[in-house]
């Protein structure tokens, strides 16, 4: 029986949800070749705070072990990226001289992180990011030989970073441009209540304020920040967002943007050839939170199986910041236009706050700090985009109460569904 040849570059979370649809779709059809950039075999990359903090082990987020390639039957080349595509040809060459055909290839080689002009203009010891498990050995070991790091980013990478150099023993100082943590989730009510609760916990948090140059001899030693202070620093991390890895597709003549364009069935602009999870660009959105990539995963083992129906589209997603002992949840829009309408709610007992985004009776965001235990309902609500006027006028006390005074019949109207599973970042 002649074997399909599939080529995968890259081995994240993406590609494991990919190879676990795939196999159970078309079990046997493909010969499988699999070149990864890291020497180990699919982890959870969503764990990798926990790891850090020491509230988990390595061994624990693992996806796949080496032994589930073999027993798959896929040739597993870790440590081993791509280096060349020779479309012309359908072949690709790895960095250590391996050459592989292909009938259909998918690029999945995921992001880099985004640096600031300080560090990229910056040689000395002790810069570092926080991407992958290679970072989480080299932020220990830094913290160990640190007094005071530095997290360059108030996002979502940057405050579970600072949260994990915290339980290292770490002083540690977040440096975030805007007035306000996680700006891009939260609003500035809610995201002053996660500074309280940060500067509580011994984070130092220096907002409005940016890096301007890093000195020291051979090891970090100060950062000259733009309001004219310096920090005494020993560890400088760096957090400000990811750039999509597509140099390897830009050197092929494959269409990229900010990303690698591709169809809603993942395809490039070369038929063969498919890009999946934060490599990719579709309707000119790049991706970075595990939902939509998971999404794709499946379309394109659909595609892969000769399945065809669904499509790849762009959605709403739900954010939670990964510390423990702080709930927060973000969907949709955070901040109010003049086309939305909002709802406010605080409590200054619990500190429990809540925020709810309207346009045209659909329910368009959400923000909850604190009780978060209704987040996955108006997630729901947010999807479905059904006229939700029946429930409006309870729907800031919760779906308990929401849905008890709410006749069925009009709840159907608004086609009111259970909870959905909680959604994890990237």
């Amino acid at each position: 029986m002649t074997h399909e040849k599939l080529v995968i570059i890259g081995n994240g979370m993406a590609t494991a949800r990919l190879l676990e649809r795939l196999l159970k779709q078309s079990p046997g059809r493909y010969q499988i070749s699999l070149f990864g950039e890291e020497p180990h075999a699919s982890y959870n990359r969503i764990m990798l705070s926990p790891v850090l903090a020491g509230e988990t082990q390595t061994d624990t987020i693992m996806l796949h072990s080496t032994d589930w390639y073999q027993q798959h039957k896929i040739r597993f080349y870790s440590g081993d990226p791509i280096v060349r595509i020779d479309r012309e040809q359908q072949k690709v060459y790895s960095r250590a001289g391996v050459s592989q055909r292909y009938d259909q290839l998918i690029i999945a080689t995921g992001s880099r992180p985004a640096l600031p002009e300080a560090v990229r203009q910056c040689e000395l010891d002790g810069l570092c990011s926080f991407r992958n498990l290679d970072d989480v050995d080299t932020l220990r070991s830094g913290a160990a030989r640190s007094q005071h790091a530095l997290v360059i980013g108030g996002g979502l990478l940057g405050l579970e970073a600072a949260h994990g150099l915290r339980q290292l023993g770490c002083e540690v100082t977040v440096l975030h441009r805007s007035d306000w943590l996680l700006n891009r989730q939260l609003d500035s009510a809610a995201g002053q209540q996660l500074q309280q609760t940060l500067t509580e916990r011994g984070i130092q948090l220096k907002l409005g304020c940016e890096a301007l140059s890093i000195h020291g001899d051979e090891q970090v030693e100060r950062v000259t920040l733009s309001d004219g202070s310096e920090l005494a620093v020993q560890l400088v991390v760096s957090a400000i967002g990811i750039s999509p890895n597509i140099q390897l597709a830009q050197h092929a003549g494959l269409e990229c943007q900010r990303g690698i364009v591709v169809n809603n069935q993942l395809q490039t602009s070369d038929p063969a050839i498919y890009a999946l999870g934060e490599c990719s660009q579709f309707n000119g959105a790049t991706f970075g939170l595990v939902a939509p990539i998971y999404d794709q995963a499946q379309v394109l083992a659909s595609a892969l199986s000769d399945q065809p129906g669904e499509a790849f589209e762009n959605r709403p997603v739900a954010t939670r910041l990964k510390v423990s002992g702080i709930e927060l949840f973000s969907a949709g829009l955070h901040q109010a236009d003049d086309n939305t309408e909002s709802q406010h709610f605080y409590n200054h007992l619990s500190g429990n706050y809540k925020k709810l985004l309207f346009k045209d009776n659909r329910l368009v965001g959400t923000v909850l700090y604190g009780d978060v235990s209704d987040g996955n309902w108006y997630f729901d609500l947010i999807q479905q985009q059904q006229d939700i006027a029946p429930l409006r006028p309870l729907l800031m006390f919760g779906q308990a109460l929401a849905t008890a005074h709410v006749p069925a019949r009009q709840q159907e109207g608004s086609h009111v569904l259970p909870s959905a599973t909680d959604l994890q970042i990237s």
